[in-house]
């Protein structure tokens, strides 16, 4: 009961207080308007000029009710509040010397400019800025007038209904913070939970890939290794022994490659293919002692003999026979 009584007290305070204020800020806010002709605005203009001056000069002298009605020019048809002039001069009797002279400026300089305006007698300003706006608006583009659809209203309609429902879970949020919390954990728990569900399926991928590509690599080397060999055996035939034993050289170098002896790098020369090779291995002295018949062959010029090809066969066929078993065992 105590509790109420003092609660309504303080509210009886403050509305005391703001009445006061508002009385004390908006002086002459329902002032009456009076219906005046140009040349009586221009005289009300000249009296308000002669305010400012003498509230410039002493503070007592800044009082509001000297400026009298509003006014409604007839002839001009438009309507002056001098609200601004009111709350001007209540500030102004407050002031400080220097910002009281700086703000009656203003005014006298406000004053000025509506004294210049569209109120002077005989200046069609108005009627003028009247009929431009007349022909603007009579232009085409501003008779179509088109109704809204049924799809629009309905859009209209459910945006609306989600924003109340947005505001009401914001005031939700003031009565319950820990909502804020909750959410803010659900969605950065979601997000984290998605992301290693992507990484984990990103890896699964790879890994089959890999296992796919792995099983396709060892096809295709093999392949491309027998077309060498099947295209020297043509060669050899054919009595073209220089090409037969370059042929034989690349089966030998795409069948050990398919059987990672090194990794693909078509910039190598023949003989960093044999430094890559175990040194003093079997397969290091075979391969070796091949390039050298490729390289003076090919590279060298020099005339190719069938045993040239018979010697490279053996080669090509002692690796293949110890790489294939090593690679079992």
């Amino acid at each position: 009961m105590g509790r109420a009584r003092l609660q309504a007290t303080a509210g009886a305070a403050c509305c005391l207080l703001a009445a006061s204020a508002f009385g004390q800020a908006g002086v002459g806010l329902k002032a009456p308007i009076a219906r005046v002709s140009p040349e009586q605005f221009q005289a009300h203009v000249r009296a308000l000029r002669n305010v400012v001056d003498a509230c410039r000069s002493l503070s007592a002298n800044c009082d509001p009710a000297k400026v009298g009605e509003d006014n409604a020019v007839e002839a001009e048809h438009f309507q002056m509040r001098w609200i601004w002039l009111r709350n001007t001069l209540t500030q102004a009797k407050a002031d400080k010397p220097a910002d009281r002279d700086a703000l009656l400026k203003a005014a006298s300089d406000r004053l000025q400019e509506i004294a210049a305006g569209p109120s002077q007698p005989g200046d069609g300003t108005f009627a003028a800025a009247r009929k431009a706006a007349d022909s603007i608006l009579s232009s085409p583009e501003f008779d179509v007038v088109e109704d809204q659809s049924w799809w629009s209203r309905q859009w209209a309609k459910f945006w609306l209904w989600w924003g109340k429902v947005w505001e009401r879970a914001t005031n939700f949020g003031a009565f319950g913070p820990w909502v804020g919390y909750a959410l803010e954990v659900l969605c950065f728990g979601g997000a984290a939970v998605g992301l290693l569900f992507f990484v984990r399926r990103s890896l699964l991928r790879q890994r089959l890939a890999i296992a796919l590509n792995k099983g396709d690599g060892e096809l295709t080397w093999k392949r491309e290794s027998t077309d060498w060999a099947s295209r020297a055996e043509t060669s050899a035939r054919a009595g073209d022994w220089r090409d037969a034993v370059h042929s034989l050289y690349w089966a030998t170098i795409v069948m050990l490659e398919g059987r990672r002896a090194w990794r693909h790098n078509p910039a190598r020369t023949p003989r960093e293919y044999v430094r890559l090779l175990k040194p003093g291995s079997q397969q290091q002295g075979a391969l070796r002692r091949l390039t050298q018949i490729f390289e003076r062959l090919w590279y060298g010029l020099r005339e190719a003999r069938p045993s040239d090809y018979e010697q490279a066969r053996g080669l090509y066929e002692n690796l293949r026979d110890n790489t294939a078993a090593e690679g079992a065992a």
